[in-house]
């Protein structure tokens, strides 16, 4: 096979929304082929290997009265994440 031409388009992806049960299910059948059963083992093991967090919400929004800031202080305080969490919402925690 030889490639005689092609064609160049540029644009913009957006990160794909992460897969909740039911909809990992559907798209692993109507897709894949592939039974419920079956997907759900694949989905376990991977998750045992590391390769994918466990799709095991229905919901793929935050309640209205989630505190963003205050799991951010949170996460602020464990030392491998550095200043990273705080510079997410624009504030400034100081620990200590």
């Amino acid at each position: 096979m030889v490639v005689t031409d092609f064609t160049r388009k540029e644009g913009i992806k957006g990160r794909p929304e992460a897969l909740n049960t039911v909809h990992m299910l559907k798209i692993a059948s109507s897709n894949l082929g592939i039974g419920p059963q079956h997907a759900m083992h694949i989905a376990e093991k991977l998750y045992l290997q590391g390769y994918i967090t466990y799709p095991r919400t229905e919901s793929t929004s935050y309640p209205n009265k989630f505190d963003f800031k205050g799991v951010t202080a949170a996460l602020s305080r464990i030392p491998e994440f550095g200043d990273y969490p705080a510079s997410l919402l624009g504030v400034s925690i100081r620990i200590g």
